[in-house]
């Protein structure tokens, strides 16, 4: 007799086989490893699947180089300019919005870019200079480079900050020709640390070594609490709705919403409305009714529209967002149509803005850490 290994889930996700099992636009989970498929909001466009950070790398693939080929010229007490070069490596032709970036120093304070440009086209770069403060000692500077990208699909965004370290050594002289910029090994102060060394050109060529050296590239890393801190991903508290929150759908009639769990649609996205749910072909994934007993309330229920609202998780938030001509109410605000929100813990969800009591979903939050672990969606109908 034979013995048969049980297939264990991949240690890296995604896994080639899950980008197969993707092209199943149904497929919710790898049928060879069993990880869960998490879609990019445009896998439309990427095909692409999010990594274990919640971050697609097909569509978000930054790279910032240094120009190592560029001379400037420092002294003690003066600035340096830094040459950078930001590039958009998506392979698939998805454009990169680089809103934001900046220059923190060793005193702490923070030096914004003046950006000429927000769109990168895949495969464009773009030219940025970022100055120092003043050096105003000699040894070992070191300067953190942050900077935030969104990838936008349709009306949907989602926001990433991304940040690399510089260190630059001031000669105790002060040199005070113009320098060459090139790198040097920083294994000794720190992975991810990149030395901008100015040294002079004359001593360059009386050593035979060429002044002219390639760009160099610096090391990325995503900054996840700095995207917390500047407001741009999840809540305040510092507090996170996940791709793998799972939504608990409580008060609906039987057959009317999907089984309790992540949202795994094909788009990330969750219909609710008055129409037919998917399972018996309709156009949502939740079916809204207003009814008691298991009896519906046709004449009450027509004010809901067929699609009436949308949620998705977006930049660690449930986010809902309103596609009937009608509106809705969250708490008292009044929403129109193509309106977009981020829900929280307590917010009720008022379908009618004439007759808000008749229905609505209450949303409830239960956290562990600093993470959402489950997401309660309990319908009410006359206000119990």
């Amino acid at each position: 007799m034979t013995l048969m290994a049980r297939p264990q889930p991949s240690t890296v996700y995604p896994g080639k086989c899950c980008f197969r099992a993707s092209l199943d636009r149904e497929a919710t989970f790898c049928d060879e490893c069993g990880s869960p498929l998490q879609r990019c909001m445009a896998t439309d466009e990427c095909g692409g699947l999010l990594d274990a950070a919640g971050c697609c790398p097909v569509c978000v693939s930054p790279e910032i180089s240094l120009d190592a080929g560029s001379a400037s010229s420092i002294k003690v007490g003066g600035t340096l300019a830094l040459p950078l070069v930001v590039a958009n490596n998506s392979p698939v032709g998805r454009p990169l919005f680089v809103e934001e970036m900046w220059i923190r120093g060793g005193d702490g304070e923070v030096r914004p870019v003046d950006l000429t440009f927000q769109r990168l086209n895949s495969g464009g770069t773009a030219e940025v200079g970022l100055r120092t403060g003043v050096l105003e000692t000699a040894g070992l500077h070191r300067f953190d480079v942050h900077i935030t990208v969104a990838t936008r699909y349709l009306w949907r965004e989602e926001r990433y900050v991304f940040t690399t370290s510089i260190a630059i050594p001031v000669d105790p002289d002060g040199p005070s020709e113009i320098v060459q910029n090139y790198n040097i090994q920083a294994d000794a102060i720190g992975a991810g640390m990149t030395i901008y060394n100015p040294t002079r050109i004359q001593k360059e060529r009386e050593a035979g070594i060429a002044t002219h050296a390639e760009p160099i590239r610096l090391t990325l890393r995503r900054a996840d609490t700095l995207e917390r801190t500047l407001g741009h991903r999840g809540y305040a508290a510092n507090l996170a709705v996940t791709k793998s929150t799972a939504l608990v759908w409580q008060g609906f009639d039987k057959g009317h919403a999907p089984y309790d769990g992540p949202i795994r649609t094909h788009t990330g996205v969750i219909g609710i409305g008055r129409a037919s749910n998917a399972p018996e072909g309709g156009m949502n994934d939740v079916r809204l009714l207003i009814s008691r007993n298991g009896e519906i309330d046709e004449d009450a229920s027509i004010h809901i529209s067929r699609r009436h609202f949308q949620l998705f998780i977006e930049n660690d938030r449930l986010m809902l967002r309103v596609e009937s001509q009608n509106g809705l109410l969250v708490n008292d605000e009044a929403l129109r149509r193509g309106k977009m929100v981020a829900l929280s813990d307590g917010d009720m969800i008022r379908p009618l803005v004439r007759n808000p009591n008749a229905i609505a979903l209450k949303v409830q939050f239960e956290t562990q850490h600093d993470e959402v672990d489950r997401i309660i969606l309990k319908r009410l109908v006359g206000g119990q």
